[in-house]
């Protein structure tokens, strides 16, 4: 499954977080060729872009296998694409040896990061920042070729004639992540920085920060990158704050009388992807990437369980999420690596669990390897998420809504509740779970467990239409029973993107004290498949 920051794939379902960010590269790609070719007064010519495109390509790719051979571990299949195409944008186009060097430097340095600038093979800080940063140090430090110093990072991205695309290819890429939280705060954190430096220094321009600066292209492409970002909501808005007062201060703080510091985009992002690789070390007690071994057996008609063996139990929070990946060596640039699943287990049970359902007609080849190899080796590279219970716990009446496959973070919240000694009063929850057909049922003795604990549990096939997301406000009521009236009932949403919408928009409608209580609502739409 998904969480609502950080999903396996998105509408349409085939698209993934990575393929969406690679998308939406190679639109404003395409459209900065073209912009070059029919204006004169561009920064850069087709052939200096296309110079430069080349070499960012061929080095990163060439770099990030070559270091991968070395480890031993395959490479994302798209992520070093994305990283070259990055730095595509953000380095100078390439008219001479000197700026063909900066090129190489900046893309070998974010190559050879992906194994080096790492803590127990997971990363700290993303790539394309690594070989900004790399570059900027020596075009700093003065280094030159033939009396032509080397080339700083310049963001030619932020140029006046690709404003309104990338205003709206943005705007799209941020829509199909559903990161609208993380950029909206990053936006307002903006303004708020320059408003405060207008009005103690004056002569702020709102048009240069965001027309002549690249703060579109960093919160849209740059600031979401889920490795090096982190994993909750809180989290993420503090992420952001830093990043976006940094890179907006002004402020430069002497190191000695020749070097000073300057936080230049590239370095405030540096400084956000440390805190969140903090917070991550924190949060999760310093684990690093961690391997999986696993087995997939059928526990229902197009429905799979994952039991991923570990060295030791994993942290997470019941109804949290874990990104999984599979990387090959004969995977395709346009081959999925990465997938989210919510964990299906209580945290501290060894194996983990996880469990995904595949359509009938196209099945994808991520989930395809996994069912067809049976036992494989997978890698844990992040856990997070906010769909939980948190405080909930006995202190409201507490209705679960779940269609197919979104019962699985259900089932981790409630084997934390009744795994302990002793029988648990859970007269408090209902749980209502939807699904296609009688045959799809799943977990039927956890479920059995709710109901003995006092919970009202509620299994019901699609003939009403819930999981196709057309609930009717007579189905809910009937299904989630009195707890939709008592007027402080909380409601969690899992499943489908249409059932989500649907169902939130029902009980809005049902439990009108929720129109202003908004909070008492959270969804979590699955779109992965």
């Amino acid at each position: 499954m998904t969480s609502p920051s950080l999903r396996s794939s998105l509408s349409p379902r085939w698209l993934t977080m990575h393929r969406a960010v690679l998308l939406a590269l190679l639109a404003l790609a395409v459209v900065s060729f073209i912009v070059a070719t029919v204006d004169n007064d561009f920064a850069y010519t087709p052939e200096q872009l296309l110079v430069s495109l080349v070499i960012a390509l061929a080095v990163t790719g060439a770099g990030t296998y070559l270091c991968a051979a070395l480890v031993r571990v395959p490479p994302g299949a798209d992520s070093w694409a994305i990283t070259a195409l990055i730095l595509f944008f953000l380095m100078p186009g390439v008219s001479d040896a000197a700026s063909a060097v900066s090129m190489v430097i900046a893309a070998g340095a974010a190559a050879i990061s992906k194994y080096v600038v790492v803590w127990r093979r997971r990363l700290i800080l993303n790539p394309a920042v690594v070989g900004a940063i790399a570059a900027y140090a020596v075009s700093y430090a003065g280094v030159s070729i033939g009396g032509v110093p080397l080339s700083s990072p310049f963001w030619w991205v932020a140029a006046e004639p690709l404003f309104y695309p990338m205003l709206i290819i943005g705007i799209l890429l941020v829509t199909v992540l559903r990161e609208w939280w993380l950029v909206t705060v990053f936006l307002l954190a903006t303004l708020a920085t320059v408003g405060v430096l207008q009005v103690t220094q004056g002569g702020q321009d709102l048009q240069f920060v965001f027309v002549s600066s690249p703060t579109l292209f960093l919160a849209a492409v740059m600031l979401p990158e889920p490795l090096t970002s982190p994993t909750s909501r809180i989290y993420r808005a503090v992420y952001a704050i830093i990043v976006a007062v940094l890179m907006n201060w002004q402020q430069t703080f002497e190191i000695t009388d020749a070097y000073s510091l300057e936080f230049v985009p590239q370095i405030a992002l540096g400084v956000g992807c440390v805190y969140a690789f903090v917070v991550r070390l924190v949060a999760q007690r310093g684990a690093g990437r961690v391997v999986l071994d696993t087995y997939v057996d059928r526990i229902a008609e197009n429905t799979y369980r994952v039991r991923a063996q570990t060295t030791s139990p994993l942290r997470f929070a019941p109804g949290q999420w874990a990104m999984v990946s599979a990387p090959r060596w004969s995977a395709p640039l346009w081959q999925r690596t990465r997938r989210v699943f919510s964990y299906a287990e209580a945290p501290g049970e060894n194996p983990a669990e996880f469990a995904f359902t595949v359509p009938s007609a196209r099945v994808s080849t991520f989930k395809s390897d996994l069912i067809e190899s049976r036992r494989s080796r997978l890698y844990l590279d992040a856990t997070g998420g906010d769909f939980t219970l948190e405080g909930r716990v006995g202190r409201h009446p507490l209705v679960l809504l779940a269609a197919g496959i979104g019962i699985t973070p259900y089932r981790s919240m409630l084997r934390t509740l009744t795994l302990g000694d002793g029988r648990p009063d859970l007269s408090w929850l209902t749980v209502v779970h939807v699904v296609g057909a009688a045959e799809r049922t799943v977990y039927d003795d956890d479920l059995d467990i709710l109901r003995a604990a006092g919970a009202r549990v509620e299994v019901t096939s699609d003939d009403a239409g819930l999981t196709a997301g057309i609930a009717e406000p007579a189905a809910l009521v009937d299904l989630a029973g009195r707890a939709v009236h008592s007027g402080d009932a909380h409601y969690l949403v899992s499943g489908n993107p249409a059932f989500v919408r649907t169902t939130a928009a029902t009980i809005r409608r049902t439990d009108t004290t929720t129109r202003w209580a908004f909070w008492r609502i959270r969804t979590d739409a699955f779109l992965g498949y």
